[in-house]
């Protein structure tokens, strides 16, 4: 039995932590590789991870050495021989692109020979990627259309050569239990360059828009009068439908074929991951499958991931393109709250740089900055880890372990973590009652198209942008300000949605007709809706549509402008939306101009909250504690009381214990400049931290408050942390204490 399961791998009849350590075979000398394994096991890990370069078993076409005949560097048999005599499980990266500042990014060099494989932009010229000082001296910048059919050529020619090796010794035979898959947009991530994920930018490729295009239009539309019906044009064939170059809106009919863009590029990505998976279990390679998420700004698009999720295929999260707090932790609470594994295949252990020396004298990674970035993974969901880098590569400094076995600083706390896992059982740890933040695919699509584009795109539907980049993301902030713990569903995604009494739910003008009844069915199950935004008036195909509105009997008008609102005895200036017409059956609760602009109505069991106009904070204390009621009168209120609004608070509970994790984040602007300062003693700050032991279900008038990753142990009372006790925290700090009766 291999499988996933409880946020545990089942391996046979044992469970493992889904916890491993990365090292790279080809880039630790063969004489290191057992006191490297030695150590690793010490530290508690039972998996190790190792990428598997192409262009290093195949410099030529059909000349392959997995055995160190040429090379010792080339051995992957006798490393996973070592592997199986040292008990790991072992997890394999072979790509086709590997990344990892490896020279191509493991594409060989025959590959360029074909240049009509190249991944190309909407002027026909190749892609190309950014890819650093260190990338520029690893050789070429382009990239491939991942559906080329010679590119698939290669890529299966290279992993049934592979498979042949691996195959006896993939689970059960040997100790491979995954196999990583190249998602197809690695090297189009955005910290590599501003431009590699414009919707319209990549990849046109002749075969791609020549076939693929004009297929994948087919299979949606059937015939192609359906299509001009939608376009408003008047084409003979779907061959002669030219994918866009740029985005022009002359009215809301127009963006059905840009959606048609986008969903034809997540389908790309999609038959591709099939395409390799396919593969290997034509090579029988029945292993457990994973492929890498990147950050950015559209969590991930144009890849849907949440499509291609099985039960022996899963996403990781990868966290390298950080930006700020608030954002990684929206990135990490949408994957663990929509993804079947909350695991984070690639978890930044040190970091990379052109020149590691000096970045280490001038940029160290000390472990109170791994610390950090673990309990903030910790708080928003995750489960597991893929330590990144363990054992120290080229281009990488301040891992746990020198690639000689060399013991570094982060070793001793990621030791303590894998240790203290077991004992808390961190697997079935969950959140206390939450608020759900929704997420809505076909508004990032309009968000992804629209924030790259140089003309103007967004007249039709002028406040979206804003509702996603103010009002959405002001929202997180706004939540770990009132210490209320929070989840991203995916509005996309009904079992995202199940755990959540209150639920917070951008809304504009156009949504597509099953997810509106979703809405209605929700509230009328009993689940509390806040709505922000205007109600919708057109699905996806930019028909009208307003079972939402009907539902609910009001309608909103699209009028933006900046006014001051009246809500609660408060009154404050936002950005408006528009405003309700037809209140006159529902609570109005605030006003501008005496036109209602937010109410609240019943609906079947649950309560329905509309508010056209920015209900996020933005640093305004009327606005805040206006949140905090709305929140209220939805049936939500912390458990938690902190006077330090930017400190993040989280609570986890499980059978036996109860964690509490308090994060302090930088002051900084970006969450890069944090990994790159240094605060000391006398920047911390004391704040109070107060709640009432027994409504968490902790017993015992003694209590303490041990941080399990530190070495702080606060001893109190039931009494002292229902009236608030004081605690001192730098900036930039994380605490992730365990609250145990006193002794």
């Amino acid at each position: 039995m291999l499988k996933v399961a409880n946020n545990k791998l089942i391996i046979g009849k044992e469970e493992y932590y889904p916890f491993s350590a990365e090292m790279h075979y080809v880039r630790v000398n063969k004489r290191y590789w057992s006191i490297c394994f030695e150590r690793i096991r010490k530290a508690g890990f039972r998996i190790i991870s190792t990428c598997v370069p192409w262009n290093l078993h195949e410099p030529m076409v059909g000349d392959f050495d997995f055995m160190g005949v040429t090379d010792h560097t080339k051995d992957l048999v006798v490393f996973l021989e070592l592997a199986r005599e040292f008990g790991f499980k072992v997890i394999l990266h072979p790509g086709p692109f590997i990344d990892s500042d490896w020279r191509n990014g493991g594409y060989p060099d025959f590959l360029y020979g074909n240049p009509e494989i190249l991944a190309k932009d909407s002027s026909g010229e190749p892609v190309k990627i950014s890819t650093g000082e260190a990338g520029e001296r690893a050789g070429r910048k382009e990239v491939f259309s991942p559906l080329h059919p010679r590119f698939l050529t290669h890529v299966k020619r290279y992993l049934s050569a592979l498979s042949d090796i691996i195959k006896n010794y993939v689970y059960p035979k040997g100790p491979v239990i995954m196999v990583k898959l190249d998602n197809g947009l690695l090297p189009f991530q955005p910290g590599r360059s501003p431009d590699n994920l414009d919707p319209f930018n990549q990849d046109y490729n002749e075969y791609l828009i020549n076939t693929l295009f004009p297929e994948y239009l087919k299979e949606r539309y059937k015939e192609i009068k359906k299509l001009n019906q939608l376009y408003g044009e008047r084409y003979r064939d779907f061959k002669d439908v030219n994918p866009p170059t740029e985005l022009k809106i002359s009215k809301p009919q127009n963006l059905v074929k840009y959606f048609d863009w986008i969903g034809f590029k997540e389908s790309v990505s999609s038959q591709y991951i099939l395409k390799l998976k396919e593969l290997y279990h034509s090579f029988e390679v029945a292993s457990l499958f994973s492929t890498d998420l990147f950050l950015s700004k559209d969590f991930s698009l144009p890849f849907n991931w949440q499509a291609l999720e099985s039960d022996d295929l899963f996403a990781g999260i990868s966290l390298f393109e950080l930006t700020d707090y608030v954002e990684m932790v929206r990135h990490l609470r949408y994957f663990a709250t929509c993804g079947k594994f909350s695991w984070s295949s690639q978890f930044p252990v040190g970091s990379r740089a052109d020149l590691p020396k000096d970045a280490e004298k001038y940029f160290p990674i000390p472990p109170r900055k791994v610390k950090f970035l673990l309990i903030t993974s910790l708080a928003s969901g995750i489960k597991g880890f893929n330590h990144y880098m363990f054992v120290e590569r080229d281009h990488w400094y301040d891992a746990p372990l020198a690639n000689d076995g060399t013991i570094r600083p982060s070793f001793d706390l990621i030791k303590k973590f894998n240790e203290l896992s077991v004992k808390i059982e961190l697997e079935t740890l969950r959140p206390f009652p939450r608020v759900g933040l929704a997420n809505y695919r076909p508004y990032l699509w309009f968000d992804y198209l629209s924030s790259r584009s140089q003309t103007k795109s967004s007249e039709h539907f002028p406040s979206l942008l804003f509702l996603l980049s103010k009002t959405h993301k002001g929202l997180s902030q706004d939540l770990i300000n009132l210490k209320l713990d929070y989840g991203i569903p995916d509005l996309w995604s009904e079992e995202s949605l199940k755990s959540f009494p209150v639920l917070l739910v951008p809304s504009a003008e156009f949504m597509d007709e099953r997810t509106q009844q979703l809405l209605i069915n929700l509230a009328k199950g009993g689940t509390n809706l806040i709505l922000f935004g205007l109600l919708p008036r057109f699905d996806l195909k930019m028909k009208q549509c307003k079972l939402l509105s009907s539902s609910l009997r009001i309608q909103t008008k699209a009028s933006p402008m900046v006014g001051k609102v009246k809500a609660f005895q408060r009154t404050f200036f936002t950005f408006i939306y528009g405003y309700i017409r037809g209140a006159k059956k529902s609570q109005v609760l605030a006003q501008y101009q005496d036109r209602p602009v937010g109410l609240m109505t019943k609906l079947g069991q649950g309560k329905v909250f509309l508010f056209t106009f920015d209900i996020a904070a933005q640093l305004s204390h009327d606005k805040l504690s206006f949140l905090e009621e709305v929140l209220g009168g939805a049936g939500v209120q912390s458990m938690i009381y902190c006077d330090a609004p930017e400190v993040d608070v989280v609570l986890q509970k499980n059978e036996k214990n109860t964690v509490l994790y308090l994060i302090n984040p930088t002051p900084t602007s970006t969450f890069s400049e944090y990994l790159n300062s240094n605060l000391g003693d006398e920047d911390q700050r004391s704040l109070i931290l107060r709640f009432e032991p027994t409504k968490l279900g902790i017993k015992g008038k003694k209590l303490r408050l041990v941080d399990i990753l530190g070495d702080e142990v606060i001893r109190t009372s039931s009494e002292q942390l229902k009236a608030g006790i004081m605690i001192k925290i730098k900036p930039q700090d994380s605490r992730m204490y365990l609250i145990e009766a006193g002794r």
